[in-house]
């Protein structure tokens, strides 16, 4: 797992998120080496997610692209490049089953 990678899922348990899963997409597609879906107790916690994803990464000297989805804080989006993160509260989470649609890709961090 690359550095970037392992800092995003600290900062994703630091907040205290549940159903982290990290899916591997290198060779596969061109949107992105990796997803990281994750599920956030309540719009707050989801907003406290992403905002320690962001803090993190920006520690960190790497660069996010954009946040999507922010203020409603159902499901969030963050783009990091190679690294797409998606923060979602159980009820969306539970409807697109992200998981399902990308079956075929690596699970490299399932808890």
């Amino acid at each position: 797992m690359t550095g970037k990678l392992q800092t995003v899922v600290d900062a994703i348990e630091s907040k205290k998120a549940k159903g982290i899963l990290v899916l591997d997409f290198q060779g596969e597609s061109s949107l992105c080496d990796y997803a990281v879906i994750c599920t956030g107790s309540s719009n707050r916690n989801i907003q406290a997610i992403t905002d320690e994803v962001d803090k993190k990464i920006r520690e960190s000297g790497e660069i996010r692209l954009g946040i999507e989805g922010y203020d409603e804080a159902k499901w969030v989006l963050v783009d990091l490049d190679d690294i797409v993160v998606h923060i979602m509260d159980e009820e969306t989470r539970d409807y697109y089953k992200l998981e399902v649609l990308w079956n075929e890709a690596k699970e490299i961090i399932k808890r």
